[in-house]
């Protein structure tokens, strides 16, 4: 037999116009029966029951209409009905709580504290204490004005043993307290949170923000420096000490925290850049120099580029004479393969350095110059005079600072030591001069700890039919060129960088076909091969007394810091510093399989940043390219990385929006630029993005 609910209704409308309750009662209850979800008809059945008297089941009504309604969000319908329940029940703490939650859900916070401290008497009452301090932690979370109501409910954890309860209390407190400027009261709280939790983050935040408001940053910074020796690798108690010391005016203590920092996790580097922008204002242009030598790859690398220089170019306003300055300069132009802008640079190098007494530094730019403007006559005088000068007894060599800008100028003889991976960064000093090596009794450091160990000579060329030299008076262009490609050959060949030597090879003979010169060049990685084949074993240090790269070990050494142990990742650093060698001479596919040898060589998270370089590398070569569709699966790769500090992330945000601009989806690309500008509205050129984008779309 088919129910009908429209008959059904009629019948009990009937029945109520007749004052039968109990019958109109039967019907709603099969229409109920019939249709669960008929909400209206449920809360007229919830009023005959309670007219009726039935108040169990007329509250049971209710409660179904009541948690209907706070589910679909109408807030104003469930608090009526909650009413009518309380009406029925007026001693009910869970309508008393559902009544709380729903004024706070429509935003009458009068009515929700009032309804919570009725709930927080009852628990008290009955004496279920932490029940009732959770109520009360609610009461003191709908005033953010009242303080002193957090301070009681962490006292009232801390009495209840709940220690983490009472320590995030505190902590709110103080923050409360240093909001309304009160920040004695402010720190006294955040020091409760330390008792129970020595190293809070939060409450350290806190008391360092509150202590600098009262002149008080020293102290503070004594507390983090004894936290710092218990937990040295703890990244952001550094990052507190750090801010700590600059606030005391440590600039220099603050040094040496921020190299600890960077050589935990060199992605922290951008506090280099803070140091550097202070002593830029103090107008200490040599530590300025200093810092920005030893960060000037990151900034290079990292898309900072622009940044770098206006910091360069902000110490050379200060002194234009500044020889470190002068170096990091020229690295730029070469970073940026300006090669007019090059000779610029070292043209007023040499100058300051010949001005100023420093050899060795007008001997490494003049030696740049002659390579790169050949014609030039006088550079090479310049040169011969101080070798007959110094007692310099080799002529000059020429070295491609574009090829060969992944070598740094090892130390001389008179400091530590220095075993490792050749690297694409800069020396000591910032500027990556490539020199071959000379006697360490020739080998002088200037007060910056610029060091030479190589002697600078010149190419020998032989004229001659049938010679492998070219006489350069009657060379042509093109022979020159050749030279000085076999000679940067010659450099992978001493360095033991043979497949890059091979590589090289065979570029020239597909571009000058079978020349004697090339045959001979080849004839020697022939015999290097062969020579290595045979060899066993392996030593620390090149065979052939080339110079090494100067490392953060060194720079460790020199500021009396205790050296770390390091895992070989000898195979690592081969892949990804010749990708990088590949990637500034503008080799972009071969740069892209050798960071993808690199990359696939590590995990992801293994708790270094080695994988999101690659990933991050892979990402703008693959825009360089012209394939942003790759690009963003590495960019997406390079931000799935565990622990990336915010200015990581910002760096990621913005490839991502520029390889989806590229890719034609201006949607996700405003989407991560917007992301950018909400952290960092100064990144970059992000603002112009956006509007970009907007006009765009």
């Amino acid at each position: 037999m088919t129910f009908e609910k429209t008959k059904a209704m009629r019948n009990a409308e009937k029945f109520l116009s007749q004052g039968k309750i109990g019958a109109a009662i039967s019907e709603y209850e099969q229409v109920v029966m019939f249709d669960s979800k008929d909400f209206g008809t449920i809360n007229m059945l919830g009023d005959l029951y309670s007219k009726n008297s039935e108040t169990r089941e007329a509250i049971k009504c209710y409660t179904t209409v009541a948690d209907h309604y706070g589910k679909q969000g109408f807030a104003q319908k469930a608090i009526a009905v909650y009413n009518k329940i309380s009406r029925l029940d007026p001693k009910s703490v869970e309508v008393w709580q559902k009544l709380a939650e729903l004024y706070k859900q429509k935003g009458s916070l009068n009515e929700a504290r009032t309804h919570f401290r009725k709930v927080a008497d009852h628990f008290e009452r009955t004496g279920k204490k932490l029940d009732a301090l959770g109520i009360w932690k609610e009461i003191a979370l709908l005033d953010p004005t009242n303080t002193e109501a957090y301070m009681s409910l962490a006292e009232g954890y801390f009495g209840e043993n709940e220690m983490e309860d009472a320590a995030e209390a505190f902590t709110e407190a103080g923050n409360r307290f240093g909001g309304k400027e009160e920040h004695e009261s402010a720190i006294n709280a955040f020091k409760k949170t330390l008792t129970i939790k020595r190293a809070d983050f939060k409450a350290l935040s806190g008391l360092m923000r509150s202590s600098f408001a009262l002149g008080r940053a020293q102290e503070v910074a004594g507390l983090l420096d004894e936290l710092v020796k218990e937990l040295p690798h703890n990244r952001e108690l550094r990052f507190l000490l750090i801010d700590c010391l600059i606030e005391s005016g440590e600039i220099a203590e603050a040094e040496k925290e921020v190299i600890k920092l960077v050589e935990i996790e060199p992605a922290n580097y951008p506090k280099f850049l803070e140091l550097a922008k202070i002593y830029i204002s103090n107008g200490d242009v040599v530590s300025a120099s200093r810092i920005l030598s030893m960060s000037s790859e990151h900034m290079l690398v990292g898309g900072q580029a622009e940044q770098f220089k206006e910091l360069v170019d902000a110490v050379l306003e200060i002194d234009a004479d500044q020889l470190d300055a002068l170096r990091l300069k020229a690295r730029f132009c070469s970073w940026q393969r300006d090669e007019d802008a090059l000779c610029k640079s070292l043209i007023r190098l040499a100058e300051v350095a010949k001005s100023s007494g420093s050899i060795d530094d007008e001997r490494v730019a003049l030696t740049q110059l002659k390579m790169l403007i050949p014609h030039e006559v006088g550079y090479g005088e310049r040169l011969r005079e101080i070798g007959r000068e110094y007692g310099f007894d080799t002529p000059e060599v020429e070295e491609n600072l574009f090829d060969k800008r992944f070598l740094r100028t090892a130390q001389n003889g008179s400091g530590p030591s220095v075993e490792g991976e050749i690297d694409n960064g800069p020396s000591e000093n910032g500027f990556d001069y490539a020199l071959e090596t000379f006697e360490p009794a020739a080998a002088e450091a200037d007060e910056t700890g610029f060091a030479f160990t190589g002697e600078v000579t010149e190419v020998e060329v032989e004229g001659g039919s049938g010679e492998a030299g070219i006489e350069s008076e009657a060379a042509s262009d093109e022979d020159i060129r050749l030279l000085k490609e076999i000679d940067s050959i010659r450099f992978y060949i001493d360095n033991g960088y043979l497949e890059l030597a091979e590589k090289a090879v065979g570029e020239l003979i597909a571009e000058y076909g079978d020349r004697s010169e090339i045959a001979a060049i080849a004839g020697e990685i022939a015999s290097k091969a062969t020579v290595a084949e045979t060899e066993s074993g392996s030593t620390n240090s090149n065979d052939d007394g080339t110079a090494r790269s100067i490392g953060i070990a060194d720079l460790r050494s020199g500021l009396g810091i205790e050296d770390a142990t390091a895992d070989d990742d000898s195979d690592y650093e081969t892949d990804f510093n010749t990708a990088i060698a590949y990637r500034e001479m503008g080799l972009i596919e071969r740069a892209i399989k050798e960071f993808q040898k690199a990359a696939a060589g590590v995990r992801q998270n293994d708790g270094t940043r080695r994988f999101f370089a690659c990933a991050n590398m892979l990402g703008l070569c693959f825009m360089e390219q012209g394939m942003p569709h790759l690009a963003l699966k590495w960019f997406e790769r390079a931000l799935e990385t565990s622990g990336l500090i915010k200015e990581e992330k910002q760096g990621v945000w913005y490839e991502l929006a520029a390889a989806y601009e590229a890719h034609g989806d201006l949607g996700n690309a405003g989407q991560y630029f917007e992301q950018v500008y909400a952290e960092n509205a100064d990144f970059r050129d992000v603002s112009e993005r956006i509007k970009s984008i907007a006009v765009s779309q």
